[in-house]
């Protein structure tokens, strides 16, 4: 084969694999492996098509990672520093036995080992740091406040006055969420138009599955309400302020985040 035709082919694959390679380290994409992944850490890749799990076949698909330092693992086992989990690769990644690589995956299976599934990797030695991994969590979590507070229709700070049963109807269900009332005085409207100067906010009092994780209030309780009507379709509660989410009650200290986030007084 012509000398020139394989030095030309061999700049051009140089200039591909390092076009590759820059956008693997792109900042946009390691933010957003960040926000789809639960388990980031620094690995070595032990071995190629193998597992660490009796319940799953090794494949080419699959790769043995020693964990090297953990950066982000909510959830996880503790202690996974130093051993060998089983990563399912992406198609696309090109990993060689003895590399180190910076490893963004959500979980698979927890059984006698770890499998985890990549959605990213970057070489070791520009692993992300702890603050932007706690950055994009922030923003993250910032978005699905901004989402909350833009469905609600009212959005107070104040004070419970005063909780008390429903008479909203049960619905004759193991899932009936036995609804109670709370009053509460408005200290400072955020958003909308509330009716009054305190208002009623009905609540699940059940610890039923379906309404464990909602808000329960009592008498004397501070804070900022995002409240909403209709979230529920269900007899008697139809047009009444309702705070069914975790989210749609907050903390005093959240006061500054939550009028950041809402900008101009609405």
């Amino acid at each position: 084969m012509n000398t020139r035709v394989i030095t030309t082919f061999l700049m051009q694959l140089s200039v591909l694999l390092s076009s590759s390679s820059l956008v693997a380290q792109n900042p946009n994409n390691v933010d957003t492996w960040i926000r789809q992944s639960t388990f980031i850490f620094v690995g070595t890749v032990v071995a190629l098509n193998a597992t660490t799990m009796n319940a799953v076949a090794a494949n080419e698909g699959l790769a043995v990672v020693r964990v090297d330092k953990v950066i982000s693992a909510p959830g996880a086992p503790p202690d996974l520093a130093g051993k060998n989990i089983t990563v399912k690769l992406l198609p696309t990644a090109a990993l060689r036995r003895g590399e180190a690589a910076t490893f963004y995956t959500k979980g698979w299976l927890l059984g006698n080992s770890l499998a985890v599934i990549e959605v990213g990797h970057s070489v070791a030695a520009e692993a992300v740091s702890q603050e932007q991994v706690n950055a994009v969590h922030q923003q993250m979590a910032d978005e699905d406040l901004q989402r909350e507070m833009a469905s609600a229709v009212v959005i107070v700070a104040g004070v419970v006055r005063s909780v008390q049963k429903s008479k909203a109807p049960h619905i004759g269900s193991e899932h009936d969420p036995d609804w109670y009332q709370a009053e509460i005085v408005i200290r400072e409207t955020l958003k909308g138009k509330p009716r009054g100067e305190a208002i009623t906010v009905l609540f699940p009092h059940s610890d039923d599955v379906m309404w464990h994780n909602s808000p329960k209030f009592h008498e004397g309780q501070q804070g900022i309400w995002l409240l909403h009507v209709n979230q529920v379709r269900l007899p008697g509660v139809q047009e009444q302020y309702t705070a069914l989410r975790p989210l749609d009650f907050q903390s005093e200290e959240q006061r500054e985040r939550i009028q950041k986030l809402l900008g101009p007084k609405q």
